[in-house]
C-alpha cells in the first residue's frame, strides 16, 4: 500500500514546471494540426485578463503571494493574482501564471508576448493602458485593441466628446513613459495609433485604442463586438473558479499551490479541444434547429476529470477509440444559445457570496 507520507513525499519531486510544459505542447500541437480554428479578420483573437485567486492561509503561501489586507473590520486574505493569454473563440489559456498578488498586471501581459504569434490580436481592459506597452506591441510587431481611460488623458476625453467615430492620433510619451521605456529597453519616439468610438446602449461612450490602422480591412463599426469578445476571459475565469474549483487546493505549501494551477489549467485546455471537435458535430446536427447549440462545458468538464488519467496513459491504438466516444458523448450534451438576454443583477444576492448555483462545481 502507498502511504500518504509516501505520496506526499514523491509529490515534493515533481516540478509544477512539468504541466506547464505539458501545456505549452498540447497547445503548440492543438493549433499546428487544426489550422481551421477560428479566427477574427485571420487573427487569433487572445484577451488578456487578470483576477486575484485565493490560496490557503499557511506562511509560506503567504510569504509567496501576498494578502489582501480588507477592511478595518476584516481579516487579512490571502491572495494570488493570476493572468491569463486566452483564445475566446476556441477557449484555450495559451499561457498562464499566478504571482504575487502585487505584481503587476502589464508585466504579466508583457511575458504573455513571449508565447504570441505574429497573427495575434490582443483584447485587454483599460487597467493596462501604458505607453511602454503599445511601444512593446509595436517594437514586436504585434497587435492589440485596448480600451482607453477617458478621463486619464485629454487626447481620449477630446476625441469622446468630438463625436467623430475614429481618428488617428500622434501619441507623445511624457517623462514617465520615457524612463520606463528605456528601463525596458523599447523606443521611445511617437507612436500612431488609431481611436474608435464605440457607443453603448445606455448612452456611455467608450474610446478603444488600437495599432490596426487600416480603415478598410478593419471598419470602426466592427470593433464595438470585437471588444465585447473580450468577455469570454471573464467566462474563464468563472469556469476555472466554480466548475474547476481552482481555488480548492489539495495541499498547503507553495508547490502544491502551483501544481494545482497549472494541471488544472491544462486539464480545462485539453477539455476545451475535445468539446472543440464536439462542437464540429453540434454545429451538424442542430443546423436545421431554431437556436444555434453548444457543448455544455460543465457536463465536458465533468466527464473529462474521470477520464483524464486514464487517457494519458492508454496506447496510442486504444487512445483513438476512447476519444472518439469521448466526442460523441459531449456531442450529445448541448445547450441552447439565446443571444441578446440580459437580467439585471441581483446584488444583495451576492454579497459575500463565493459560489454561486448556476456555476456549481463540474462533479
Amino acid at each position: 500500500m502507498v502511504t500518504k507520507s509516501a505520496l506526499s513525499q514523491a509529490r515534493k519531486q515533481l516540478s509544477h514546471t512539468a504541466f506547464i510544459d505539458l501545456n505549452r505542447h498540447a497547445v503548440d500541437a492543438y493549433y499546428a494540426a487544426h489550422p481551421e480554428f477560428k479566427t477574427w479578420h485571420g487573427f487569433r483573437l487572445c484577451a488578456i485578463d487578470g483576477s486575484q485567486f485565493r490560496v490557503p492561509d499557511e506562511p509560506d503561501i503567504v510569504d509567496a503571494f501576498g494578502v489582501n489586507p480588507g477592511k478595518d473590520n476584516q481579516k487579512e486574505c490571502p491572495l494570488a493574482l493570476v493572468s491569463v493569454y486566452y483564445d475566446v473563440l476556441n477557449h484555450i489559456s495559451i499561457d498562464s501564471s499566478i504571482n504575487h498578488t502585487t505584481a503587476s498586471e502589464r508585466d504579466c501581459a508583457a511575458a504573455h508576448l513571449n508565447y504570441a504569434q505574429s497573427n495575434d490580436l490582443s483584447i485587454l481592459d483599460r487597467g493596462y493602458n501604458a505607453f511602454w506597452l503599445y511601444a512593446l506591441y509595436e517594437a514586436t510587431g504585434r497587435y492589440f485593441c485596448m480600451r482607453a481611460k477617458i478621463n486619464s488623458g485629454l487626447l481620449y476625453k477630446q476625441f469622446a466628446e468630438s463625436g467623430k467615430a475614429q481618428a488617428v492620433i500622434t501619441l507623445e510619451p511624457n517623462q514617465r513613459s520615457v524612463e520606463q521605456c528605456l528601463g525596458k529597453g523599447l523606443p521611445t519616439q511617437p507612436l500612431r495609433l488609431r481611436l474608435i468610438r464605440v457607443e453603448l446602449e445606455d448612452g456611455e461612450v467608450e474610446v478603444l485604442i488600437t495599432n490596426l490602422m487600416d480603415e478598410q480591412a478593419f471598419p470602426a463599426g466592427e470593433f464595438k463586438e470585437l471588444y465585447h469578445l473580450r468577455w469570454g476571459a471573464e467566462e474563464n475565469y468563472k469556469r476555472l473558479k466554480q466548475w474547476v474549483e481552482i481555488e480548492n487546493f489539495s495541499g498547503k505549501s507553495v508547490l502544491s499551490v502551483k501544481q494545482d494551477f497549472y494541471a488544472k489549467v491544462l486539464s480545462t485546455n485539453l477539455t476545451a479541444m475535445v468539446a472543440n471537435a464536439a462542437q464540429q458535430q453540434v454545429d451538424k446536427t442542430t443546423a436545421h434547429r431554431q437556436h444555434d447549440y453548444q457543448v455544455n462545458f460543465a457536463q465536458a468538464l465533468s466527464k473529462m476529470k474521470n477520464i483524464l488519467i486514464e487517457l494519458l496513459l492508454l496506447s496510442a491504438r486504444k487512445l483513438q477509440g476512447k476519444l472518439e466516444a469521448l466526442i460523441d458523448y459531449m456531442a450529445c450534451t448541448i445547450e441552447p444559445l439565446r443571444r441578446g438576454r440580459s437580467y439585471s443583477r441581483s446584488q444583495s444576492k451576492s454579497i459575500n457570496r463565493i459560489f454561486y448555483c448556476n456555476y456549481k462545481r463540474a462533479k
